[in-house]
């Protein structure tokens, strides 16, 4: 069954996905569990989720015709369990021009940075720290194809989610972080590299980083290990931990060098990680089709 949906204007989107997220919006389906604040509990004043909006939902005008989608009972839900625990990227976001690409199921960078920058308004106000936001260039690049780019974006023309569709146009636009490059699809493991990929096993972790000697940051390094960072200088001195999906890899840059130790594990909130690390703060980045 196709993934893509060709909606109008040359914009795609995802269509027959696991989370159902048309059938969230258009229909009101909740796929919520009732117990899903319990992980939550002993951490909530600690926690802060962060959730990246729908590109269905952000971008309607341009559905094909025949879709209504006006419900987010997920996201309801979740909001008023947080309450002021809580970022509504699509609140941030809605009001912005081109913050998702058109041919990818992700937001871009320059929707990323406007997530960046209320991020750190966020955690300063509700944890009384003083982290500087810094503001970050932009450059614009139109490209006959994101795939062209090499950073694993486009996945709506990729023909494992088109099928047997064809597309007239797949022009899209990139927008670069000029002074921060992205870390997934471009960092590279040296000998002195400062970026550690831990194992989690058997509630340890065991520092893998040697066996990726020269390699290059990819999807599968991410999903089998949490990423650990320690920043000596300049920085608030406090343990953090991120948990994240796709939507925050290309951005990953942005938060690694917040505080003294960083950890980025994708995943959904995991209390087990928790108790092990320990951390001072506890950051989730979250998909609004993944909220369950």
């Amino acid at each position: 069954m196709n993934k893509t949906l060709i909606g109008k204007e040359n914009w795609l989107f995802l269509q027959n996905d696991s989370c159902r997220e048309m059938e969230i919006h258009n229909d009101d389906y909740c796929n919520v569990s009732p117990n899903f604040y319990k992980k939550y509990e002993k951490y909530k004043e600690k926690v802060i989720l962060v959730v990246f909006p729908n590109k269905p939902f952000m971008y309607k005008q341009y559905l094909p015709d025949g879709y209504d989608l006006k419900y987010r009972k997920p996201f309801d839900i979740y909001a008023k369990y947080f309450d002021n625990h809580i970022i509504d990227g699509y609140d941030l976001l809605k009001d912005e021009e081109n913050v998702f690409y058109k041919t990818d199921t992700h937001i871009n960078n320059k929707g990323s940075l406007v997530i960046y920058y209320h991020f750190i308004d966020k955690i300063n106000e509700l944890f009384a720290l003083n982290i500087p936001k810094q503001v970050y260039e932009l450059k614009k690049i139109e490209c006959e194809s994101l795939v062209e780019m090499n950073l694993a974006i486009g996945d709506l023309t990729w023909l494992s989610n088109l099928g047997d569709q064809s597309l007239s146009c797949i022009h899209d636009t990139f927008y670069e972080i000029v002074d921060n490059p992205q870390l997934y699809t471009k960092y590279i493991f040296k000998d002195n590299t400062d970026i550690v990929l831990f194992k989690y096993d058997d509630n340890i972790l065991v520092d893998e980083t040697l066996l990726y000697s020269n390699k290059i940051l990819e999807w599968h390094m991410l999903s089998k290990y949490i990423l650990f960072k320690n920043n000596n200088k300049n920085t608030e001195n406090k343990t953090v931990v991120f948990f994240y999906d796709s939507f925050l890899c290309s951005s990953m840059q942005l938060y690694i060098n917040l505080f003294t130790n960083v950890y980025f594990v994708k995943s959904i909130f995991n209390p087990k990680i928790i108790d092990l690390i320990n951390p001072d703060y506890v950051f989730e980045f979250r998909c609004e089709r993944f909220l369950f």
